[in-house]
């Protein structure tokens, strides 16, 4: 018995470039430029449309946990072009580069965001009292200060 890859799906009509919108939350402009970029391409019929398979399906969804976890569509496209390549050492050293450097991209967001919902707890009680924001302004400057530091230490910006 022949095991089928996580993404093969049937053949069959599928869904349309609307449906599928509809089913997955992304904009139809968003899945034609997906397909533009290759990165999820689906089976166009006699009449021109798009028609979507399960297997373009649940590669959308490798796309929107990826989009999440704030891969570049370049990024993606490295990732799902290999899905249905046969296993080879250079696509797995590929990946393994892109995802491990992804890794440690991400720890560094969590450790971030981690220290942002700590600074959240500590401003939060203190706006039940009037003056206890304005006593503790110093701490808390210091606070977001070290929190500032610490993304600029990752080359995030508000530029990408």
């Amino acid at each position: 018995m022949v095991k089928k890859n996580i993404i093969e799906g049937e053949a069959g009509m599928g869904w349309t470039v609307k449906q599928m919108a509809e089913k997955t939350g992304f904009a139809i402009d968003s899945l034609r430029y997906y397909d533009k970029l290759g990165i999820v391409s689906p089976e166009r019929k006699e009449n021109g449309y798009r028609y979507y398979s399960e297997r373009d399906y649940v590669l959308l969804q490798f796309v929107t946990v990826m989009k999440y976890a704030n891969f570049t569509l370049s990024e993606i496209k490295t990732v799902t072009s290999t899905l249905f390549d046969e296993p080879s050492a250079e696509c797995n050293r590929i990946n393994r580069d892109l995802l491990s450097y992804k890794r440690t991209e991400l720890g560094e967001a969590v450790r971030n965001f981690k220290n942002i919902v700590k600074l959240i707890d500590t401003v939060l009680p203190m706006l039940h009292d009037v003056n206890a924001f304005v006593e503790n302004a110093n701490e808390l400057q210091g606070f977001v200060g070290n929190i500032y530091d610490d993304i600029k230490k990752t080359g995030w910006t508000l530029l990408k």
